[in-house]
């Protein structure tokens, strides 16, 4: 990781602490907030990839897969940006799969580092860990508004402290003869 990057993630990971810290201090308006967040999220990365693939992936092996990962979360962030005042449950769940997903994501890349010795394991176990929970908790308290926004906000805060654990590491150079 170059030291721009470290920089850059710095500075994210304190800003999202920040905004945490803001959305726990006013729970009613910080669930609307979270709500047309994700949504706005999930249609970014989905028009990410529906243009990633009109311009390059059509014509790559698995390119159709990316068009519809594409449009599944361009779908799914245009309707949970519409109904982010009617249908709290569904938000929840939408931040709750988007927790799940990202703790599966975190479980792989820990098994792959540990398989090869790489040290950065922990970091992606402990990430893998803390979304699990979050999971979990929004779950059991899934019809009060106020506890998912104080859990989402604490796993936010979590994350972005692992993330400046990991800007902070040194970086392994490997040199290739």
């Amino acid at each position: 990781m170059s030291k721009t990057r470290r920089v850059f993630n710095i500075i994210y990971a304190v800003l999202t602490i920040q905004g945490a810290l803001i959305l726990m201090l006013v729970p009613d308006i910080a669930f609307e907030l979270i709500g047309i967040s994700v949504g706005i999220m999930l249609a970014y990365y989905g028009l990410k990839y529906i243009v990633y693939y009109l311009t390059h992936a059509n014509h790559m092996v698995g390119g159709k897969r990316i068009l519809l990962i594409g449009l599944l979360l361009f779908d799914f962030g245009i309707f949970a940006t519409v109904l982010y005042d009617s249908a709290q449950v569904i938000l929840v769940i939408y931040v709750v799969s988007v927790h799940l997903v990202a703790s599966i994501i975190n479980f792989v890349r820990a098994y792959g580092n540990r398989k090869d010795h790489n040290p950065g394991w922990a970091i992606d176990l402990a990430q893998g860990i803390g979304n699990v929970a979050q999971v979990v908790l929004c779950l059991i308290f899934i019809k009060y508004v106020e506890i998912p926004v104080f859990i989402y906000c604490s796993g936010e805060i979590y994350s972005a402290i692992l993330k400046i654990i990991a800007s902070c590491k040194k970086t392994a150079i490997v040199y290739v003869q």
